[in-house]
């Protein structure tokens, strides 16, 4: 048996299945689009049924929402963006997404997605930024502008 070509196979399979693992192991943890889409609509439902309490429930707990917090928001986009989510809003196309399976900043999975998003006859930007850690699922941050 030839030791100098055994050798360079077993290392290029031992390579491969680091590899392997590697990828199969970066894909359990992540945030897929459909969740994020999910969390997005759910959010927009309950804001819609001015049910803050369902909204903030949506929440990560390192975002620390609140009901009170949630209605602000509500009404700050009415009055700054000029669309008013409780008016139906739903989502028109989504516009643009950034993920990461690892965020040092939230120590876990991170998914934004952005949407043009229809109020009656006013529309707005909404970006929701989902995370997962060991703390928890949910959303982290929500953005709206016109």
């Amino acid at each position: 048996m030839n030791r100098t070509k055994t050798a360079p196979r077993v290392l290029s399979v031992l390579a491969a299945l680091c590899l392997l693992l590697t990828s199969l192991t970066a894909c359990s943890g992540g945030i897929t689009r459909e969740e994020a889409k999910t969390a997005m609509d759910a959010l927009l439902t309950a804001l819609d049924n001015e049910n803050y309490a369902e909204a903030a429930a949506l929440y990560h707990p390192d975002a620390a929402m609140t009901e009170d917090l949630l209605a602000a928001f509500a009404e700050q986009v009415k009055t700054k963006v000029g669309i008013d989510l409780t008016e139906g809003a739903v989502v028109e196309k989504i516009t643009g997404m950034s993920s990461s399976y690892y965020d040092s900043n939230v120590d876990g999975s991170r998914y934004a997605l952005t949407a043009r998003i229809k109020a009656g006859d006013k529309t707005a930007d909404l970006t929701v930024e989902v995370i997962r850690n060991d703390k928890g699922y949910g959303i982290f941050k929500v953005e709206c502008n016109p």
